[in-house]
């Protein structure tokens, strides 16, 4: 054997010893409220009593078995990491429900506290404060900070009284909040007329983490608020509905997407009402910049769906990509471009292939369909913006209008796209026929037969050049990510190819490289995936089924 070979067989032939010891040193260890610490743990039948017992005791590898009951200010805090192939985790055991709670008011600060640790799994834990505010037992859900590789599953979490009820914090990154549910957190309207709470915050520093499959309800101010780059939000449920303890009408803000180069997909963003300090609220905020949001249902928001704001020295709103949503039921319009004085870097911002159908429900709010406030922009009228291949009417055909503040009255479509023919393009004014005629759930979205928006999108963008392989030049690579490393990429095609998968996006060189090969000449379309002819301008597409996860808070998720 090759002096080479021998060397890699037997570095393989370590780790794969090292791997087999790992396991086999690892350990499972069972707590219940009605164990006692002297038990050695080893055993549902002689349990431990704390988890406190367990966090000094687990090694990487180990599994923690929580048993039914309540556990009483008595947080999850492991002592130590996991390791990528032997995570420490904490999990329900059996048909259990594990409750981490207190029994006084602001008695827990952190019922899961992962700060400086890594590999650690949370799966089927529930975090009940017991009561809103101002007697909640629980400060914050979770806090992860300089921590990594973490996963919370399956898990529910209420009431929490703190600026934040989960924080992913700077440093931290590839963690992921799957399928879990998150209820009331912060205080909707406090003594002086103020709210406070963000259901979910990832802050600056933190990148690549992953939140899927959550139903997220009741934050006080944000349900999401994300500040750092490469993150992953998709196929949620946002609903800040506080009508049922505030009154009709009441609700928070959805969600703000900040940072830079985030995928927001998928996502059902809903309710956002009035709140203690404003009398409407827009779905979300997309800002900062290359954010992409797309694929999502956005309606029955008091306010727009999608606000994009400058604000000197703390706000832009630059290349961002927003295309292939549903636009429906809002009290003010779609999308809301706004320039203060003195604000910077609004530019380049791409609405293309939505849906913008009956909106401006509310009728103290008068804006058009889109709406572009301007206070001495620098960008110019639009801010360079391109909105283009969109379907838009308010109640039928020929009522799309655009507002422009600052340069004139209203415009209907067809003079915006005569007088800024640079930014309004190939829009269609009609209706999208639904499959329901007052949808609510996701498939009532879905288009019928003959709808004008079946295979009627535009290309995202277009190839640079002819030539075959799997590296491939386009004109804007902002539309399609690779996964940030913790998803798949895209799957996309290029002319009448089948479709294959983004492995790699340069932003900086324009390429995409491929999973596949292919072949293509200059001026190629470069789409998404879809069924048909063409893709559907609209969130959802023709031909695809949808699945009803049954979720731990019963609201249907949208999951293709």
């Amino acid at each position: 054997m090759p002096k080479p070979m021998r060397t890699a067989f037997s570095l393989l032939f370590t780790i794969t010893l090292a791997f087999c010891a790992s396991l086999a040193s690892a350990a499972d260890y069972y707590v219940s409220p009605q164990g006692n610490d002297d038990n050695d743990g080893t055993s549902a039948s002689a349990p431990w009593r704390t988890i406190a017992k367990a966090n000094r005791s687990v090694r990487p590898g180990d599994v923690v078995h929580l048993l039914g009951g309540k556990y009483v200010n008595d947080p999850i805090r492991p002592e130590q990491s996991g390791t990528p192939e032997a995570p420490i985790r904490y999990r329900a055991y059996g048909d259990g429900e594990p409750v981490l709670t207190s029994d006084e008011p602001r008695g827990l600060e952190i019922a899961i506290d992962l700060r400086n640790r890594s590999h650690i799994r949370i799966e089927g834990i529930h975090v009940d404060g017991v009561e809103g505010h101002p007697k909640a037992r629980v400060q914050h859900f979770v806090e992860i900070e300089k921590g990594s590789y973490n996963t919370i599953a399956g898990s529910s979490f209420r009431y929490a009284y703190g600026w934040h009820g989960i924080r992913i914090g700077e440093g931290s990154h590839n963690n992921k909040l799957v399928n879990n549910v998150i209820d009331f957190v912060g205080v909707f309207r406090d003594e002086n007329g103020q709210d406070y709470g963000d259901s979910i915050q990832i802050n600056g520093g933190a990148t690549s983490n992953l939140l899927q499959g959550n139903v997220v309800t009741r934050g006080a101010h944000n349900l999401l608020q994300v500040k750092g780059d490469r993150n992953v939000i998709r196929r949620n449920v946002f609903d800040n509905d506080w009508s049922a303890v505030a009154g009709k009408g009441a609700g928070g803000r959805n969600l703000s997407l900040m940072g830079r180069s985030n995928l927001f997909e998928e996502n059902i963003v809903r309710n956002a009402g009035r709140s203690a300090d404003v009398p409407s609220n827009a779905g979300m905020k997309t800002e900062g910049e290359r954010n992409i949001v797309r694929r999502n249902l956005i309606y029955a928001n008091s306010k727009e769906g999608i606000t994009s704001e400058s604000r000197s020295g703390s706000k832009i709103a630059r290349d961002n990509r927003i295309y292939h949503n549903t636009f429906y039921g809002n009290g003010g319009p779609a999308w809301g471009l706004v320039f203060y004085e003195g604000g910077e870097g609004v530019t380049g911002n791409v609405f293309k292939n939505n849906i913008v159908y009956g909106n401006r429900r509310d009728p103290s709010i008068t804006e058009g369909d889109l709406l572009f406030r301007l206070e001495s922009n620098p960008s110019g009228e639009v801010g360079q913006s391109i909105i283009e291949g969109n379907l838009i009417a308010k109640s039928s055909g020929n009522d799309a209008t655009i507002e422009l503040r600052g340069v004139g009255a209203a415009l209907d479509l067809a003079e915006a796209e005569k007088r800024f023919d640079a930014h309004f393009r190939g829009n269609i004014e009609a209706e999208p026929i639904f499959a329901s005629p007052d949808p609510q759930e996701p498939q009532d979205f879905a288009l019928q037969p003959g709808s004008p928006g079946i295979d009627a999108a535009v290309p995202l963008t277009y190839t640079r050049a002819g030539g075959s392989g799997k590296v491939v030049p386009i004109e804007d690579p902002a539309y399609f990510t690779d996964g940030f490393g913790v998803t798949l990429g895209d799957v996309i095609r290029i002319g009448k190819s089948r479709p294959t998968r983004v492995m790699k996006v340069d932003y900086e060189a324009s390429t995409l490289t491929l999973a596949d090969p292919v072949q293509w000449s200059q001026g190629e379309p470069v789409t998404l995936d879809y069924r048909g002819s063409g893709p559907d301008i609209g969130a959802v597409e023709s031909g695809l089924e949808f699945r009803r996860p049954k979720s731990p808070g019963g609201v249907t998720a949208w999951i293709r």
